[in-house]
Order: C-alpha cells, then sequence, then structure tokens
C-alpha cells in the first residue's frame, strides 16, 4: 500500500474541491478572528453560530481511519484544517519546494508568525517528504528548529525541504523558509517509518 492510498480519504474531484472550499473559508474565519477588534453583538451572534456548528458536525464524528481531514492528497498540505496552507510547486529527487503565507492567525507578535507556527509548518513539510521517500506513515523523533530572521505574516514565503539521508527506518530531514535571500528559519528533522502493525487509528510507541 502506498502512502498515498493510506492517507486517501478517496474523495471524487468535485467533493475534494468542496472540503477545499469549506477548509479555505474556515482559514479565512480564524484570519479574521485574530484580527478582529472586539465588538460585543458580533461576538455573541458568531459564538450562537458556532454552537449550532458544533450541532450539526457532531454526528458526522468519526475515527481516523474515516475522517476527510489530512486525508484530501490533491488539497495543500492535504486538507489539514489545523496547519498553514503550504503550496507545492515543485517536488521531486527528494526534494520538495513551494510557498506558504502565515495569516494573521497564525501571527505571534510583530506581526510575525509564531515560533509554534513555523515549526508546525515545518513538520508538516518535511513529514510529508520522509512519508513520500518511505512510501510509509512516518512519525517525528525530533525536530529542531533555529529561527534566523523574523518570519512575516501575509507575504508569501518560499520554503524547501529535503532528504539529508536515510538508515533503515530512519529519515533525516532537512529544511528553510526563506523571504527573498534572508533565511527566515531552518529545521533539522529524525522521522521514523512505522511497522506495519503502525499507523491511522492506532495509538503505538516506538
Amino acid at each position: 500500500m502506498s502512502w498515498e492510498t493510506i492517507f486517501s480519504s478517496n474523495l471524487d474531484a468535485d467533493d475534494a474541491a468542496a472540503y477545499g472550499n469549506l477548509v479555505r473559508n474556515l482559514r479565512d474565519a480564524q484570519d479574521l478572528v485574530a484580527s478582529m477588534r472586539f465588538d460585543r453583538e458580533t461576538v455573541d451572534a458568531l459564538a450562537d453560530d458556532l454552537a449550532e456548528w458544533t450541532k450539526r458536525l457532531a454526528p458526522l464524528s468519526g475515527p481516523e481511519t474515516e475522517q476527510t481531514n489530512g486525508r484530501v492528497p490533491s488539497l495543500p498540505v492535504r486538507g489539514q484544517a489545523m496547519v498553514p496552507e503550504f503550496r507545492v510547486s515543485s517536488a521531486g529527487g527528494g526534494r520538495v519546494d513551494g510557498t506558504v503565507t502565515f495569516g494573521r492567525w497564525f501571527m505571534g507578535g510583530g506581526m510575525a508568525a509564531h515560533g509554534g507556527a513555523v515549526a508546525l509548518l515545518f513538520d508538516e513539510a518535511l513529514g510529508i517528504l520522509a512519508s513520500a521517500s518511505a512510501k510509509a506513515i512516518t512519525r517525528t523523533a525530533y525536530l529542531n528548529t533555529d529561527f534566523r530572521a523574523l518570519t512575516p505574516i501575509d507575504t508569501e514565503l518560499a520554503v524547501s525541504a529535503w532528504i539529508d539521508r536515510v538508515e533503515d527506518r530512519k529519515i533525516f530531514v532537512r529544511g528553510e523558509i526563506r523571504h527573498g535571500s534572508t533565511v527566515c528559519a531552518e529545521a533539522d528533522a529524525l522521522f521514523l517509518r512505522l511497522r506495519p502493525d503502525q499507523g491511522l487509528g492506532r495509538r503505538t510507541d516506538g
């Protein structure tokens, strides 16, 4: 079974696009919540709206092997709603390149991306590359992030990740985020290829 098959919810193209539209609107709403000035009437009304969301969504909740989030390969970051949207421009030869724009939802302060959001983006980009290389699900063993310069929000940034080396189940990956010629952050990580008895829907060690 390939990595793509493991992470696929098997949606047809039209359904995948519909789910992508939902995630895109959710991202836009999060950015606007993060940047809003306080207005009690709006806050109360939106809280009521979100309560209705939870009522509609609750009956659709299912196990990991049946969820859609993070399992639509045709969408950026597989439609994973939690992760900054990394858009791949080229992939192959143990390397992937693309772009990311951190919105206000991911701001830490001073119009810069939160350090945790930068690490989250690295975990996704490097992890997907490791899984594609292993043709299996991988798990993060460590992820070291060095912050070299301010990582601006609302600005398209270049992201690169590449396989450093592979040692049996161990896949060593490196990556960087750049704003023009400035390296904003660098990362090096180790991912472990999971054994056949590990994977989706299983909480396992090792």
